[in-house]
């Protein structure tokens, strides 16, 4: 099921993210340039190769040079972490730095002896730029993560093979790990897709070590409804619940009770006279700005929410930190748990709620 991408970010901001388009040549792990094959860097064996994605079997016949990436959440960051710099991508427009870019894209970039004015950058708001793509003619268009269909992946695929989530997942389902595969086997780079997210997954485990009552901890991430006193919840095919599952923590009861009765929906609804029944130990939520903070507080129906009422909640306001959650990356989460005190926020909160 597509969602916009508004809807994907309910909750946090009613800016709806632009659309996205990049492209990238491919080089080794350590330098890259624009032009260069990614063939002398794939593995013995690799091709050809048959892709399965959610629309169809994709085959290519050796790595492709000049790839284009449709919706960069996720699939630029994973590019780049193989050292496959971009060619082209849009500006970023919700949690966005001040080169409208990202502060963990931009620092691989530059450990890649790149910058942004390396890069043709270009803004796109209602879906793929077929025309743009045409121009850039290439060779592979990679876009695992974020909106897609049968008619865009149709589109595009008279344009170049496309690589689109892996069978199985669906519009903003993909985790970082399944986008991390998808692009190594489309450089014929497994092992080193592999490498990538073992440590990665490493990396997490032992941050979060050092917050032991994390694990096993209960949460619910959502976000509040002030006016309507209710409380929204992401399903387990989120990215942040999946970022929460790689800390060792697990999602509530009650979030996992709900959403097996409505599986197909992409956003759990807790309405207001079920809200003290939501116990977890802690509540992670969207929040716009700080006074956004104090109405829930101040709300008698959204105070009936324990973690709420035990000051066991995570407000989350920073933009830049929600984007790094909201479509991490191997990139984006070594950037989050190096420069934010997630981590030590959520376990404040574990402590809060257990007394």
């Amino acid at each position: 099921m597509a969602i916009s991408r508004s809807a994907f970010l309910k909750g946090a901001s009613l800016t709806s993210l632009a659309g996205i388009l990049a492209a990238c040549s491919t080089g080794n792990s350590s330098s890259s340039t624009s032009g260069s094959s990614s063939s002398a860097s794939a593995e013995a064996g690799a091709f050809p190769v048959t892709i399965s994605t959610q629309y169809g079997d994709v085959k290519l016949e050796k790595a492709p040079t000049k790839i284009a990436v449709v919706n960069a959440w996720k699939n630029a960051d994973v590019l780049l972490s193989f050292g496959v710099i971009p060619a082209g991508m849009p500006k970023t427009t919700w949690g966005q730095n001040s080169n409208d870019s990202t502060d963990w894209f931009d620092a691989k970039l530059k450990s890649l002896g790149k910058d942004l004015k390396d890069i043709t950058r270009y803004t796109e708001t209602d879906g793929p730029d077929y025309t743009a793509l045409s121009q850039i003619a290439p060779d592979a268009i990679f876009a695992p993560y974020g909106m897609m269909s049968q008619e865009i992946f149709d589109k595009l695929s008279k344009i170049a093979p496309v690589i689109a989530a892996p069978k199985g997942d669906n519009s903003y389902d993909s985790s970082w790990q399944h986008v991390t595969e998808q692009a190594g086997k489309m450089l014929g780079r497994p092992a080193e897709a592999k490498k990538i997210i073992e440590d990665t997954e490493k990396m997490i485990k032992d941050a979060a070590a050092k917050y032991s009552n994390l694990a096993g901890a209960t949460y619910v991430a959502g976000y509040f409804n002030v006016a309507d006193g209710t409380l929204g919840a992401y399903n387990s095919k989120d990215s942040r619940p999946q970022f929460f599952n790689d800390l060792g923590m697990t999602m509530a009861s009650y979030a996992k009770e709900a959403e097996a009765k409505d599986p197909s929906s992409t956003f759990l609804s807790f309405s207001s006279e079920n809200l003290d029944k939501v116990n977890c130990d802690v509540l992670w939520a969207w929040v716009n700005d700080p006074a956004e903070i104090e109405q829930v507080k101040s709300n008698a129906l959204l105070a009936k929410i324990p973690a709420v009422a035990k000051n066991a909640t995570v407000f989350a306001q920073d933009k830049a930190q929600g984007l790094a959650m909201s479509a991490a990356s191997p990139l984006s989460i070594e950037w989050l748990l190096k420069n934010s005190k997630l981590l030590e926020e959520l376990s404040a909160a574990v402590k809060a709620s257990k007394g």
